[in-house]
């Protein structure tokens, strides 16, 4: 017999219960970085955690930055669209899995980098590996300021504050600015301490904070409500989705198989195999062997929350749209849920329905832990790209001026600029999510992520694979490739506000990939260029056969830039 609904929702805010559950779990992850702080001694350390950090952290910290708060609301609210259809974007993952396995893990582990742009100069050269690097920061920093705003709006909507003035008079803004303020630079507080070391260890413990959160509102809506996973798949069952297609001509259809399954086999290839974020982490265990593990943890994870987190969203729509359980505020959005003729106010009313539970309908002390989760993703995934971003700044742009410059620097002095850049990357975040925050308003999450950031992915993916497999890729062929292909990408994002027409977010990252791909061809057989022997070294045959150059800087400055048009005799 199914519980009769409470005349007044739960809760409005967080308790005073729920502020010390969530100030214990801030101050616990805050001590941990100082705790880790005392074992960084280098930038080795505090980028790659001494290169000895256990497989199995690794690979769960990986899954636990990359799903990150984007994740963790938008499948919940994404199951009101598509329902269990969204679970095809998982079929893609076998292909992945022997990519990154057998291709992306044995080359990159051979070649004992810290930043993987520093591949680029020696198959290219610095101009590339700078537009890569860039590339990359420009990525993080999206991805980082669009978590922190979904984080920021989730928060809002639970905590509801209602600040009269935060650098706006409208209490909406204010609440809004206030937390972008606050988990933007706690993130960046106790990541500056640590290091990699700190930011994998503490994303083990939000990775389980995250798995404790949704078995938790599980419960919750199955005690409230007298149900239970079956009622929830057979209510899903007749509840009007969006029609799935297996295949469709019609770029603009966003929910075929097809289109969501080679939009993430393209994502996933090109993070493993491009992404900073990603490869450092490859970067900081000892062998390919442990790597892969790291990697074969990942996608476990991966499919695991996947799965549990679609199951939270038909609960959730089990709970809102059937008559009798929901009301208050949720009443509001059940009916914006209903509406068939306008889209934009059914997406936004998704995105809500999970924070809006959590705030009405958990108990005090648990809708802490679950807003702990909440924070718990959005810490994932700023601590991550932060450390890659200093990465980056420290080791493709501050070591070769130096370089150049002649400075001698000691580990101690290098440290410290590594701990100021992160923490430089604080003031970066909240100003550039205030940005999005304000451009962006009524957006949905997941758009939203493609549109931030994932414009810049395809053409990084792609720089990698000219590189490893292609010898007529060279610096004139595969510079300008880039160029086209970001130019893809930021049609292909905003072709809706640019050209008047939709075009489906999971297919960005292909079509900016192949255009990078297509315009290098093009471009190499226009020339007739092909890499030079040193060049050649480089490749992904020669690398897992060979291993690379035994001092890549010193034959580089030999023979490095005479790649180009064909000549008799040139291999």
């Amino acid at each position: 017999m199914k519980l009769q609904p409470e005349e007044r929702p739960m809760g409005d805010g967080l308790s005073t219960l729920d502020g010390i559950v969530l100030t214990a779990y801030v101050l616990a992850m805050l001590g941990m970085g100082l705790y880790i702080a005392r074992r960084n001694s280098s930038t080795e350390d505090f980028f790659l955690g001494g290169r000895n950090l256990p497989s199995w952290a690794v690979g769960i910290s990986l899954i636990a930055s990359l799903l990150s708060t984007i994740t963790y609301l938008g499948m919940p609210g994404e199951m009101f669209r598509t329902g269990l259809g969204f679970l095809t974007r998982q079929l893609s993952l076998p292909m992945v899995l022997g990519i990154v396995w057998f291709l992306w893990i044995p080359f990159f582990m051979r070649l004992n980098l810290t930043s993987a742009y520093e591949y680029l100069e020696y198959r290219f050269n610095y101009t590339t590996r700078v537009i890569a690097a860039i590339f990359c920061i420009c990525l993080l920093l999206g991805w980082i300021s669009v978590v922190v705003l979904t984080a920021a709006s989730a928060m809002k909507e639970i905590a509801n504050f209602q600040i009269e003035w935060f650098f706006s008079s409208d209490s909406n803004d204010a609440d809004t600015h206030a937390l972008i303020l606050g988990i933007g630079l706690f993130s960046i507080l106790y990541t500056t301490l640590g290091g990699l070391r700190a930011v994998v260890w503490t994303d083990v413990v939000q990775f389980f904070v995250l798995l404790a959160g949704a078995f938790f509102t599980m419960g919750v809506i199955a005690w409230r409500t007298d149900s239970g996973l079956g009622d929830w798949i057979d209510f899903s069952m007749t509840y009007k989705h969006e029609p799935v297609e297996w295949f469709s001509f019609d770029v603009a259809n966003r929910s075929t198989v097809f289109s969501i399954a080679i939009g993430m086999a393209f994502w996933h290839a090109c993070t493993h195999g491009s992404n900073q974020v990603a490869l450092q982490r490859y970067f900081s265990v000892r062998t390919i062997r442990e790597a892969r593990i790291s990697f074969l943890v990942n996608a476990v994870s991966s499919i695991g929350l996947g799965f549990i987190l679609a199951i939270v969203g038909i609960a959730l729509m089990y709970f809102i749209l059937n008559d009798g359980f929901a009301g208050g505020e949720m009443l509001e959005t059940k009916a914006k849920l209903l509406q068939e003729a306008d889209a934009k106010v059914r997406q936004t009313a998704q995105d809500k329905v999970f924070p809006q539970f959590i705030r009405m309908y958990l108990p005090d002390g648990l809708r802490g832990l679950v807003v702990a989760a909440l924070f718990a993703a959005a810490m994932s995934t700023i601590d991550s790209g932060a450390n890659s971003i200093s990465t980056i700044v420290t080791v493709d742009f501050f070591r070769p001026w130096r370089k150049r410059k002649g400075r001698q620097v000691t580990k101690e002095e290098e440290l410290k600029l590594a701990r100021i850049l992160t923490a430089a990357m604080g003031i970066v975040v909240v100003a550039s999510t205030l940005t999005i925050y304000h451009i962006s308003k009524g957006t949905n999450i997941i758009d939203l992520c493609q549109k931030g950031f994932n414009c810049f992915l395809g053409p990084l993916g792609a720089l990698f694979v000219l590189g490893m497999f292609w010898r007529g890729a060279v610096p004139i062929t595969v510079v300008p490739a880039v160029i086209v292909g970001e130019f893809v990408g930021v049609v292909a994002s905003y072709s809706q506000e640019l050209l008047g027409r939709p075009f489906s977010t999971h297919l960005v990252v292909p079509a900016a990939f192949l255009a990078t791909v297509g315009t290098s061809l093009l471009l190499s057989a226009f020339f007739e260029t092909e890499a030079n022997e040193f060049e050649q070294r480089w490749m992904w045959k020669s690398i897992t056969t060979n291993g690379p150059p035994t001092d890549p800087k010193d034959d580089a400055s030999d023979v490095k830039w005479n790649s180009g048009p064909r000549k008799p005799g040139n291999c």
